[in-house]
């Protein structure tokens, strides 16, 4: 499929506003928190098709017991480049974290309600992290961008979420695009492009650009850790042979996949 041009230009000025466009411009390396998902590989081929003199950097964090999820990240970064041949796509950035023995609670969830304090070893492992990607390039890294979207409409969810465990703070469209920290006396930003949009949305431009047979196949979305396997399995009735390489299909993230384009990770379907 030949890619549309003047569509590409119309999603490039949409994604990258005039105040983002103005702030990247001044930066010399950009930051993107490619998960090995779609979402984050999406505005990534966007970002080095904007900026293809720009130095970008793919920062990716691991979870310790689901490590095959490198695999699909390496092979995300192999097919942005040959997508973006021209554009400057440097060496990963890996962190890694672990989420052994955690278990989310009613009382952690209201507490991240009431106070917006974060619990799960993902999210306390990245903000130490990030702070420490930013004292590594010496404040020259201070503009991130995440994939992160909007839920599916609640009827939806009703539909989808069987795990009862979908990220309920994007239930809500936010004013906050832009996001602009302080860290030793310096300003860094993070961009969420996507934060008012769900992921059928997006899907929609990533089918009409060709990226459906190019880019999405390689991509992978499920984060079900390889001891919680055996659980959905049972609770499931699901039949699995390579747990932490397959696609659970019933965790969160699997599910919002599955609706937006119809498919699980790597091109599994629905059984």
């Amino acid at each position: 499929m030949k890619l549309n041009e003047s569509l590409l230009r119309l999603i490039l000025d949409i994604v990258f506003e005039e105040k983002i466009d103005e702030i990247i411009r001044s930066q010399e390396y950009i930051g993107i928190r490619l998960s090995g998902g779609i979402d984050s590989a999406f505005l990534c081929y966007l970002t080095m098709s904007k900026y293809p003199n720009k130095k970008i950097i793919p920062i990716t964090m691991y979870n310790k017991i689901r490590p095959d999820a490198a695999v699909s990240v390496k092979n995300v970064i192999q097919k942005l480049k040959q997508l973006n041949p021209n554009s400057i796509l440097l060496e990963q950035e890996i962190g890694y974290f672990d989420t052994t023995g955690f278990e989310k609670t009613s009382e952690l969830e209201e507490r991240f309600k009431k106070t917006g304090e974060k619990y799960n070893p993902k999210d306390v492992f990245q903000n130490w992290w990030f702070d420490s990607l930013f004292d590594k390039y010496e404040g020259k890294l201070n503009a991130f961008f995440s994939g992160e979207t909007l839920n599916p409409p609640m009827d939806i969810q009703k539909l989808l979420g069987l795990d009862k465990e979908f990220p309920f703070d994007r239930n809500f469209k936010s004013n906050k695009l832009i996001g602009i920290y302080k860290y030793n006396g310096r300003e860094r930003y993070e961009f969420k492009p996507w934060r008012n949009k769900n992921k059928k949305e997006i899907a929609n431009w990533v089918k009409d650009l060709g990226l459906f047979e190019t880019l999405f196949p390689v991509t992978e979305t499920c984060e079900l850790e390889i001891p919680n396997y055996a659980k959905y399995s049972k609770k499931f009735n699901i039949e699995y042979k390579n747990p932490g390489v397959e696609p659970c299909r019933r965790c969160w993230p699997c599910r919002e996949k599955w609706w937006a384009y119809g498919y699980y990770d790597f091109m599994t379907e629905e059984k």
